[in-house]
């Protein structure tokens, strides 16, 4: 039984709910309807089998009735207990259309009223053979069957049983036919009650079963929401929230292979915060950390119109975000799109020599890639960029130039 996310009780829900509720087969309004849903699903599919038993069983009981009919009384009963055999074939044939399984209780109880009607009627209206142990036999059947085997839920099998019988019962008395009092008691009473006990235990059962498997889901629930966590941690930066190395490395190398399949342009910004040492030296490392985070919210909300874009702590003060199926024109405009938003962020720097803010400089590298080329030396030059973009006074951005060598600044 496959249960929603909405429909998964914790272990404390389903003790209350096996001491409260479970004796009058009946859960709280919302759970409720959430078992119907299950419980009319699987009844459908079980009954697709539970169906072809029961159409055997009164084939095997009609054929021993009519052994013992006279001649004319053939047709008369014919005529009526055949219904019982269209009503079990028709149920059984909807059994198989899914659109018909929110139905389930409904049509099965209302045929199961009217083959239990009719087996009444054959016991008291059908003349010369009134009250024939083999036709008891057959109410019997019916109302064993509906109750024990047809997969009704106590409540409604309840109704099925006795509404039927009433109805049998009226149009008997319609009929002025001679009901022995006796032996019905001890036929349809008796099953009745027999039934009745099957299909509470039964329902009772099921019910339990499906508090049970409630719990495994919550259980699994718990441990699918760990991994997922667990996973989601190994692949975030602790501090910023963004993107690890680890996991930089992996969405990159798929990038990068994506890239080179259908030939498309791939950019890197290798971005670093301007004397920040400078920064941490003057307001302590706390306020170096919010700082941080601060950039990272910046980045990660200014690139978040394109899905695809990787922002990643690279290290320190450095952070690395991969735009893919991005030209150098394109780079450019996000390049200018960040430095612009991180002016506006205005962080102050008491202790920067170029400005009163927090600067970012970035380090620009674009290439549709090939297998000749590799990530390190992609990486690489956008690095030697940022070097270029710090030589050339911060606060900007560089397009990456391959054939300068990494420049010794300070931080």
């Amino acid at each position: 039984m496959k249960l929603q996310s909405s429909s998964i009780l914790s272990k404390e829900q389903v003790d209350l709910l096996k001491k409260t509720r479970l004796n009058f087969l009946w859960f709280p309004k919302r759970f409720e309807r959430i078992y119907t849903e299950c419980y009319r699903n699987e009844a459908a599919y079980e009954f697709r089998y539970r169906g072809i038993i029961i159409i055997i069983l009164y084939l095997y009981l009609s054929l021993g009735i009519y052994q013992i009919l006279p001649e004319d009384q053939v047709i008369p009963w014919i005529s009526l207990y055949g219904w019982v055999g269209v009503i079990i074939l028709v149920a059984w044939l909807m059994s198989f259309v899914k659109r018909f399984n929110s139905w389930f209780d409904y049509y099965v109880c209302i045929g199961s009223t009217l083959s239990v009607a009719i087996s009444f009627i054959l016991v008291n209206g059908l003349e010369e053979v009134q009250n024939t142990v083999l036709f008891h036999t057959a109410m019997m059947y019916a109302v064993v069957i509906i109750y024990g085997f047809v997969g009704l839920r106590f409540y409604t099998a309840l109704i099925a049983g006795w509404v039927g019988g009433l109805i049998g019962l009226i149009i008997s008395n319609h009929m002025n036919a001679t009901i022995d009092w006796t032996l019905l008691n001890r036929t349809y009473t008796f099953s009745s009650f027999l039934g009745m006990s099957l299909a509470y235990f039964i329902d009772r059962q099921h019910r339990e079963h499906f508090l049970k498997n409630c719990i495994i889901e919550h259980n699994h629930l718990e441990l699918v929401q760990q991994a997922q966590q667990l996973s989601k941690l190994s692949q975030m930066d602790a501090l910023t929230g963004l993107a690890n190395r680890r996991y930089l490395d992996e969405i990159l190398q798929n990038e990068w292979e994506r890239a080179i399949r259908y030939t498309k342009p791939i950019t890197a910004m290798m971005i670093d915060i301007d004397y920040f040492k400078f920064y941490n030296d003057a307001l302590g490392h706390v306020q170096g950390d919010d700082c941080l985070k601060r950039i990272a919210f910046m980045l990660n909300s200014s690139t978040s119109s394109q899905q695809d874009v990787l922002v990643a702590r690279y290290g320190g003060e450095e952070f690395l975000l991969i735009f893919p199926q991005t030209n150098e024109q394109q780079a450019k405009q996000w390049a200018e799109q960040l430095i612009k938003n991180m002016h506006q962020l205005a962080l102050p720097h008491p202790s920067s020599p170029i400005s009163s803010y927090v600067t970012l400089s970035i380090g620009v590298a674009t290439i549709i890639p090939s297998y000749a080329e590799s990530i390190s030396e992609f990486i690489t030059s956008a690095d030697h960029a940022l070097y270029l973009a710090k030589h050339r006074g911060r606060d900007q951005y560089q397009i990456a130039v391959y054939e300068v060598p990494p420049l010794a600044i300070a931080k």
